[in-house]
């Protein structure tokens, strides 16, 4: 059984990483001294070009603390923009997240700018047309957290680009901002890459949800082996979501692909409905062992419902 089975379960949670969350424990830690390191002109600082004045004297002061070279500084003058959400910063703040190699720093820096969201966007959405991976991965990674559907046709074509870190990113961006138009981008992925590569989309086509229906019930009655499989284990992992599917994944464990069959069989079970336990029935005699189980596991369930 390959990995992306294993993966279909009906736990599909998507943790938010707020990188004010990530960053509590470290601020705790440090306390409040955090907050009045020197930022002024004594103050070591990063090769930088010359600041803008922003017009607020509170603004300039974190603009400096963001190219000192105590990252606990930088930490802190991130925070304090992202509460300041002062536009005038823009553009420093996401050239700074080109450049700055703390991940922590980093993932505060993004939080800042989705702050000045309407400001920054553009900025961000220039970057994707760059030549840099680390700061086209790094765009979308904030575009992901601002979620705003107008960006979904820049994001699009990045989900088939060749760099895959890249293209990774780029459909995680549009699972979280979650526009249905992205839905066949990704399922032209569908059994593409290793286990690894295929679970991601797994997990990027189910948080679609019943929207994502149609398109994997297409490539389940009309694609190539591979494209069967992989949306009969999407369908699997959306559960009662898909249970609209039930006639054509009953069907399916008539495919002449045992890895069809089996995700087929899998998803019926999850289902739980009366007419899924009917399809599972005729498995209790099939010659694959791994249907049988799911077909008497389904016959167990039945009865200690009654």
């Amino acid at each position: 059984m390959s990995n992306a089975q294993h993966s279909c379960i009906k736990a599909n949670r998507m943790f938010d990483d707020n990188p004010r969350a990530i960053v509590s424990d470290t601020a705790r830690v440090r306390g409040a001294w955090i907050e009045d390191r020197a930022v002024g002109p004594n103050a070591a600082r990063l090769e930088t070009d010359p600041l803008e004045p922003t017009g607020s004297a509170e603004v300039d002061d974190a603009l400096l603390g963001l190219v000192n070279a105590d990252r606990d500084v930088r930490q802190a003058a991130a925070l304090t923009l992202g509460k300041l959400a002062h536009r005038a910063a823009t553009p420093e703040l996401v050239a700074r997240l080109w450049t700055e190699q703390d991940f922590f720093v980093r993932e505060t820096l993004s939080w800042a700018v989705t702050r000045v969201a309407d400001a920054a966007t553009p900025l961000l959405l220039n970057a994707l047309a760059g030549a840099d991976t680390s700061a086209r991965v790094q765009a979308l990674h904030v575009l992901s957290k601002i979620a705003d559907p107008a960006t979904t046709d820049a994001i699009l074509p990045l989900a088939s680009s060749d760099d895959l870190d890249v293209a990774a990113k780029a459909r995680w961006a549009l699972t979280r901002i979650g526009d249905p138009r992205a839905i066949p981008a990704l399922a032209a992925h569908l059994g593409v890459g290793d286990d690894s590569t295929r679970n991601g989309l797994t997990r990027d086509l189910a948080s679609f949800g019943e929207a994502a229906v149609p398109t994997l019930l297409a490539a389940l009655t009309k694609g190539e082996p591979h494209l069967r499989r992989h949306a009969a284990e999407v369908l699997c992992r959306l559960g009662p979501d898909a249970d609209s599917t039930t006639d054509a994944l009953s069907e399916a464990l008539n495919d002449s692909d045992d890895e069809v069959r089996l995700s087929a069989a899998m998803a019926l079970f999850d289902f739980a409905t009366p007419t899924s336990q009917i399809a599972l029935a005729r498995l209790t005699e099939s010659a694959d062992p791994r249907l049988r189980a799911i077909a008497n596991r389904a016959q167990v369930r039945t009865t200690h419902e009654l």
